[in-house]
């Protein structure tokens, strides 16, 4: 197989492609999926990008064997041959929200510096599965009408960075606005929405916006747009009938730290009505001990692993509950004074505790914080 030449200040070139809209260096495609509809439809969105066949897509990867900067260039369409709905692995000892994910895409082109992904993945290309109509008939299998679910493609990839070529939004959403018991949630750092312009949602589908302070935007969250643009797209978005979130995770703690996160709350308030969004989630930089080595060495100049932490019950590296607790007691006040307690907040892989001194009340398990989250937004 043909050798490709890696350019040098790829993190550059991606950058100024990423202004944009993210557009891959090469496609390659796995023979299993040449002729699929969801490969056809990618390589005519993506007519002047140059693609090759591959035969055999492990040899493929071990041969190419790219480091996970690297393999940002690259896209891989092929086949799911496992499950696409898996439950979000959460974290032992911390409460979840029983959110369940659909992998359709993994990885991302954006590089924040915090992003787990570069620890959790062992394959360093965008991929594309191909074959959407098994996940459909996945889906209904899975989705029982007596339960409520909540449901996204935001944990293992950017819910919206590759949907200008694979417009999966409006496959996902056009399913989703059918079903009464089900809130499909994309979550995003982009402000690639085009597509969901194009698709009435039925009041079934959040977008939602990882957000944070400006100085960790700027400076961890490379090759994304800025928060005021993010905010600006939310705030276009709930014109065409969607209900918007916000996840401040992880919140990451600095000397003007509040200051900071408290402009980025205050622009939310003075860009969007209460009424349409649906919830903000907070929770605060966690993080395995072995991406510490990973972000050092991918990321030098970066600070945000040399502060304080403890292990805590899961064995990641945690703020100490004390700052925590600082921290979460701002940004809920803040929520509350500026939505007029018309947002419901929730946190994000914390203990009983600091729910209750912090919201004041606390789940008895993920089934009653999932139910609640779904039934909040089928009721708005």
């Amino acid at each position: 197989m043909k050798k490709f030449v890696i350019q040098k200040n790829s993190r550059n070139i991606l950058k100024e492609k990423m202004k944009y809209k993210y557009i891959p260096d090469r496609v390659f495609i796995d023979s299993e999926v040449l002729y699929h509809p969801i490969t056809v439809r990618i390589t005519n969105n993506l007519r002047k990008t140059p693609y090759e066949i591959v035969k055999n897509v492990k040899s493929f990867i071990k041969e190419f064997n790219f480091n996970y900067k690297n393999g940002k260039k690259y896209l891989l369409i092929t086949k799911q041959k496992g499950k696409f709905i898996k439950p979000c692995p959460g974290t032992p000892h911390y409460l979840c929200c029983n959110y369940y994910i659909i992998n359709l895409t993994l990885n991302c082109p954006l590089d924040c510096t915090y992003c787990i992904l570069q620890y959790y993945l062992n394959n360093p290309f965008m991929i594309i599965y191909a074959n959407i109509e098994d996940l459909f008939r996945e889906l209904d299998s899975f989705l029982s009408p007596n339960k409520f679910y909540r449901i996204g493609t935001g944990e293992l990839t950017d819910s919206l960075v590759f949907d200008h070529f694979t417009e999966f939004s409006k496959d996902l959403i056009s399913y989703f606005a059918n079903k009464n018991n089900t809130v499909f949630e994309l979550k995003t750092k982009t402000t690639n929405i085009e597509n969901l312009t194009k698709i009435n949602p039925n009041g079934k589908t959040v977008v939602a916006w990882s957000l944070n302070s400006d100085r960790i935007a700027k400076n961890e969250e490379i090759n994304a747009p800025s928060n005021i643009e993010r905010i600006k797209t939310a705030k276009k978005i709930i014109s065409y009938g969607y209900k918007v979130g916000f996840h401040f995770d992880p919140i990451i703690f600095y000397p003007d730290w509040e200051k900071d996160y408290f402009k980025i709350v205050y622009n939310i308030f003075e860009n969007i009505n209460a009424e349409y969004i649906a919830w903000i989630s907070l929770g605060t930089l966690r993080f395995p001990p072995r991406l510490k080595d990973i972000i050092q060495n991918r990321f030098p100049k970066t600070k945000i692993v040399y502060d304080e932490f403890i292990i805590g019950l899961d064995g990641k590296f945690r703020y100490f509950k004390t700052l925590r607790l600082k921290i979460y007691k701002k940004f809920a006040n803040w929520i509350r004074e500026l939505s007029n307690g018309k947002v419901f907040i929730y946190l994000c892989m914390e203990s009983k505790e600091i729910w209750e001194k912090i919201l004041g009340w606390n789940p008895k398990g993920k089934r009653e914080l999932g139910d609640k989250l779904c039934k909040i937004m089928l009721a708005k």
